[in-house]
């Protein structure tokens, strides 16, 4: 009987966007299936080869297209030879001059592993465990592989499906599925799997990015960012090894000893908290059933991941839907934001700064936001593209770095004016002092709209100026529509239009000292 086979390499399963501004000789370079500006299913041979071609992958949520784009930056660093620190800066500029990666050299890497992107080879299954089906004494169901499906806790509108397994889950998504458990899976329960010392396990900790937001450089093309993803030799780790990827290893790993990242590969996929095996179907077209558990006894070495913002303290900053992107901008464009918890940008945008301004200038950051509790609850999952903003980086434009962080300075200022006035406004009306719902509600429409405003205040005008922004207009605009309902009774009427007054009054300054004082002379007894 032919065992089922799915290889990710030339099977379809990651949809990516077409182009809109192909030049003719490069529309005349697409397959026949694939249109300016629609979504093409690729396998991951397609997507290095005609990257050039592509805008970018679109995958169906935030988790899946940040591991994904792990993978993919890890997989060009390899055919394009930036895993090779000796000229890399050269090799870099290389490689986007010529605007796409070589397919000579992708189809040469993946031929070499050719046998190890197989997702249901019977011994070395794409970036699974093929000895799970043996160690754990039971199996996990499909709904725990997708995230987005129901299973264990979850919000009390999704209806659980009939039958512990689930039902069968097409292979194109199994393979994100997996992707997403592997680096944002959750702590907690999972299959019981057998340790090393004969006892079972059943306990997992959180995926290398569970719970944070990834920051991405974004090219014109996919190329473009994959090439400008690759972090720089100055920010790889330094731990004894070989800096392998999980299908290059030779050997199985041992999980009595995760090793530490040896170099930009093994730190873009050997992260991995939990171990995962998928059965297939009779052709290999749905996945039926998965084994779901941890991947270590022992805890993984520490590593910084590339494309998030650290912390002095506290680990890397956290996602929060609640939370425009643009308010991180200056943990991006400096290299640390000073405070009582400095913060760092990521590693991977070290390195934009030794580009041209000009090429820098047309680069834009995407950001996937996984807002999560280490444990199973999930949040929310988010993305957001900026304008064109990392010839800001503080190295090519410091004036430009400073007048992004004064305006997400005074927006923050603006945004706690607006709370602590609506505060006193419901307090005045209502005499409660212990829940305002009006800051929950109001917050978020003004950090909407205030963003147009802080653009204005970054990008220069026509004639190279930058505007002060309209924060205070926004914040005024936001404060009359919370309260316009209050403001029509006599009581909320005067809380309302004293509140409104105490927080359009200019702040004071420091008060001058008396003349005599400040001439050291002394007050009059």
């Amino acid at each position: 009987m032919t065992r089922p086979s799915f290889d990710v390499v030339a099977r379809p399963w990651i949809t990516a966007r077409v182009r809109t501004d192909l030049a003719p000789e490069q529309v005349a370079e697409l397959p026949v299936r694939c249109r300016p500006g629609e979504g093409v299913a690729l396998g991951l041979a397609e997507v290095l080869t005609w990257a050039h071609l592509l805008e970018h992958v679109d995958c169906p949520d935030p988790a899946s297209e940040s591991a994904l784009l792990r993978v993919l930056i890890a997989l060009t660093a390899r055919v394009t030879g930036l895993d090779v620190a000796e000229g890399w800066d050269d090799t870099r500029w290389d490689v986007l001059e010529a605007g796409r990666l070589d397919p000579a050299r992708v189809t040469a890497y993946l031929g070499r592993h050719a046998d190890r992107f197989d997702l249901f080879d019977g011994r070395r299954p794409w970036l699974q465990e093929p000895r799970l089906a043996e160690e754990c004494t039971g199996s996990s169901g499909t709904g725990r592989l997708m995230m987005t499906r129901p299973s264990g806790r979850n919000h009390v509108w999704w209806p659980l499906e009939k039958g512990r397994l689930g039902g069968p889950v097409p292979t194109e998504d199994a393979v994100l599925g997996l992707l997403t458990w592997l680096f944002s899976g959750p702590a907690g329960t999972a299959a019981n799997r057998r340790r090393s010392d004969g006892k079972n396990s059943h306990y997992t900790v959180a995926g290398p990015i569970r719970a944070l937001v990834s920051w991405f450089p974004a090219g014109r093309s996919l190329a473009e960012t994959l090439v400008l993803g690759v972090p720089s030799p100055d920010t790889w780790p330094t731990n004894p090894g070989r800096d392998e990827a999980p299908w290059e290893a030779e050997e199985l790993p041992d999980p009595r000893l995760p090793a530490a990242p040896a170099g930009p590969v093994s730190l873009l996929t050997a992260r991995a908290s939990h171990a995962l095996l998928l059965k297939p179907d009779a052709d290999g077209g749905h996945v039926t059933d998965t084994w779901v558990t941890w991947a270590w006894e022992n805890e993984l070495p520490e590593a910084d991941d590339p494309y998030v913002i650290r912390r002095d303290e506290g680990g890397p900053v956290r996602a929060n839907s609640a939370r425009v992107a643009w308010r991180d901008l200056d943990a991006l464009l400096l290299k640390t934001v000073p405070g009582k918890t400095p913060r760092h940008r990521p590693a991977a945008l070290a390195s934009i700064a030794r580009l041209p301004r000009e090429t820098a200038a047309g680069l834009r950051l995407r950001a996937y936001g996984l807002h999560q509790e280490r444990r199973d609850p999930e949040t929310a999952w988010f993305t957001a593209v900026t304008p064109p903003v990392l010839g800001f980086l503080e190295e090519l434009d410091e004036d430009g770095a400073a007048a992004v962080s004064v305006a997400r300075s005074r927006a923050e200022g603006v945004a706690a004016g607006l709370a602590k006035a609506l505060r006193a406004a419901w307090q005045g009306f209502t005499g409660d002092t212990k829940v305002c719902p009006w800051v929950d509600s109001a917050l978020p429409v003004y950090w909407s709209q205030a963003e147009a405003e802080f653009w204005k205040a970054v990008v220069p005008d026509g004639a190279g100026e930058r505007p002060q922004p309209g924060f205070q207009k926004v914040s005024t605009r936001v404060f009359d529509a919370v309260t316009e309902a209050a403001a029509l009774t006599p009581r909320g009427m005067q809380a309302v239009e004293q509140a409104r007054a105490a927080m359009l009054k200019p702040p004071r300054g420091p008060r001058k000292k008396s003349a005599a004082l400040s001439d050291g002379g002394q007050r009059p007894g």
